[in-house]
């Protein structure tokens, strides 16, 4: 949280530079007056209007954030929210790059990482970029080469970034993070790694056969997986009551009779074999996404995963495991 002066001698708690939509972002203002806090991005805003209890009014204003995102068949960018809080003495505006996703106690966000990159396939690189940060690029034996890019969160297309690249590529992210203001438990969440440089290795995979996923994770990064295809199991479920071809005849007379329909749900089983510990945490991320969408024949098709249990084992290399939940098909109706 970033803290200010508000009315000469009280103050007022705001949300860091960089926030996520679906953790709480709270303002808290001293004051003994109405407090009217004004929220817009893309051409919308939301008015806010708090009394004060005890010297103090508190909002969160995640709510707000969250709906100035739309959920299409557009990749997610975060969105710069500007946001103003006033009283009839004093008022103050700050500005909030807002993402979406959620960070929890212990984790990293825009940490560097190792990606598979399955070029075969449509593939974004997922980067957030702060102001004034350089990024570069290269592949293979090549030198780097400087990237502009906007800053926030960016979905970097890398086939047309690197198009020559034949066994690796590199995203390096040079920039001068001040330290987060979160509580200590977060201290290294916004820190640069080293001396500054976020240093991204993008292992190129030609690999051709399986089911291909993308999902967004919970820091708002596009992920992707390509799995090998398992089983297809097909769950068929009956609805209504039994419906008879003879309704009446001279001494019976059957009453309270109801259509019947059939359905039939289908899944597939999928799995990442002999992947390591980093790969599993980043798989892991499937099950807590609600966009988890399947490529097929150059369209992307919305699916969900059957709920389960996780097992990790901590093994230097495991499989990860999945079943793929297609939509359900309607097989007759009577």
């Amino acid at each position: 949280m970033r803290t200010a002066i508000f009315e000469n001698n009280h103050q007022i708690r705001y949300p860091d530079a960089v926030c996520f939509c679906f953790n709480p972002q709270e303002i808290t203002v001293q004051t003994n007056n109405t407090v009217t806090i004004s929220i817009a991005a893309n051409g919308k805003k939301y008015t806010d209007v708090r009394s004060s209890y005890s010297g103090k009014v508190y909002a969160d204003i995640s709510c707000y954030m969250r709906s100035f995102f739309s959920v299409d068949t557009s990749l997610l960018q975060s969105i710069r929210v500007s946001v103003t809080v006033s009283t009839s003495v004093d008022n103050f505006s700050f500005t909030t790059d807002s993402i979406w996703g959620a960070i929890n106690i212990g984790e990293v966000f825009n940490a560097p990482r190792v990606v598979r990159w399955f070029r075969k396939f449509p593939f974004t690189f997922s980067l957030f970029v702060a102001e004034g940060a350089t990024v570069r690029f290269r592949y293979d034996q090549n030198r780097y080469v400087t990237k502009n890019l906007s800053a926030g969160l960016n979905h970097i297309n890398v086939a047309g970034l690197v198009p020559a690249a034949k066994d690796f590529a590199v995203i390096r992210l040079d920039e001068d993070l001040p330290a987060s203001t979160f509580e200590y438990t977060f201290d290294n969440t916004f820190t640069p790694i080293g001396d500054g440089a976020v240093i991204n290795r993008l292992v190129v995979d030609s690999s051709e056969c399986g089911i291909y996923l993308r999902w967004i994770d919970r820091h708002g990064f596009y992920q992707y997986w390509l799995f090998q295809i398992g089983d297809n199991i097909l769950q068929v479920s009956t609805n209504g009551e039994l419906l008879y071809q003879t309704f009446s005849d001279n001494k019976y007379a059957y009453y309270g009779v109801s259509r019947q329909s059939k359905k039939m749900q289908k899944s597939i089983k999928a799995c990442a074999t002999l992947i390591d510990q980093d790969t599993f945490v980043m798989l892991s991320t499937l099950h807590t996404s609600p966009l988890i969408d399947l490529y097929h024949e150059g369209k992307w098709f919305p699916v969900r995963l059957a709920t389960g249990t996780v097992n990790h084992l901590r093994k230097p290399l495991q499989d990860f495991e999945i079943e793929i939940m297609l939509p359900e098909i309607i097989s007759q109706i009577l």
